[in-house]
């Protein structure tokens, strides 16, 4: 992927990754997809290793950080930023976001959506990826344990971190409900990797299956049924049965 030489490959590559590897070479082929217009926003950007991989496919990259300190591409602009308050930036001035395994370590996430949705121009995209709650082995981990996979006990509630740990874990469907109340369209719904020990629970997708369209056919409200089925598609696809991360691509409308 890109037009980098060898050398600066490397250097990419020896770049710290807080998210996890197969997330960014799922977000740089998303991302190779689209025309190299506009500004970009990195947020939760890191040392800077997705920020460089979209830079080098040709993008105009900026990005923020709660640590903009610890950002290691001096030729990407990086700025302080705290997911949970105003974003420094004006209203409409990136053409793509970008936000790769942050949303669940914050507050409020409604405010958020919100933010990126004001920073956004018209038109523009939006990529966001967190854990995937719905995989039928968290779903399995969770029945037993009550707790889901990254967030296997109870967080510590006498000291508050400066980065909490995944205190809002997100479904897909709640997800899609703020992003469209915010006033997003969503236009892909994928995944990083399929999770081989997910594949061990397959057995038990007829009965899903078979319970979860159950349970979308009580909605009365005929506007909700027809997004219920697109909902319904995207909770029993491979992707998200199977998938280890839920990525998603939302669209501000022009």
């Amino acid at each position: 992927m890109g037009t980098s030489s060898p050398a600066a490959a490397t250097e990419t590559e020896r770049l710290p990754v807080y998210a996890c590897h197969k997330t960014h070479d799922r977000a740089e082929k998303i991302f190779a997809a689209w025309p190299r217009t506009g500004r970009v926003l990195d947020m939760a950007a890191g040392s800077g290793a997705f920020a460089r991989r979209i830079r080098e496919l040709g993008f105009s990259v900026e990005a923020c950080d709660l640590f903009p300190e610890q950002f290691r591409v001096p030729e990407i602009p990086v700025k302080f930023a705290d997911l949970s308050e105003r974003l420094p930036y004006d209203d409409g001035s990136f053409d793509v976001l970008s936000c790769l395994e942050g949303i669940e370590h914050l507050e409020d996430q409604f405010a958020f959506i919100r933010e990126c949705w004001r920073v956004l121009r018209p038109g523009g995209r939006f990529l966001l990826s967190t854990p995937n709650i719905l995989g039928l082995a968290s779903r399995w981990r969770y029945f037993w344990t009550g707790f889901f996979p990254l967030a296997t006990k109870p967080m510590n509630e006498h000291r508050k971190a400066p980065i909490h740990d995944h205190i809002h874990l997100i479904t897909y469907y709640e997800l899609r409900y703020i992003l469209r109340t915010t006033g997003f369209t969503v236009v892909q719904v994928t995944t990083d990797r399929i999770r081989k020990y997910g594949l061990l629970h397959g057995w038990a997708v007829p009965l899903v299956r078979a319970a979860t369209r159950q349970a979308l056919s009580r909605e009365s409200d005929p506007l909700q049924v027809q997004s219920n089925a697109d909902i319904a598609a995207h909770m029993l696809s491979p992707d998200l049965l199977f998938g280890r991360t839920l990525m998603v691509v939302a669209q501000r409308p022009v």
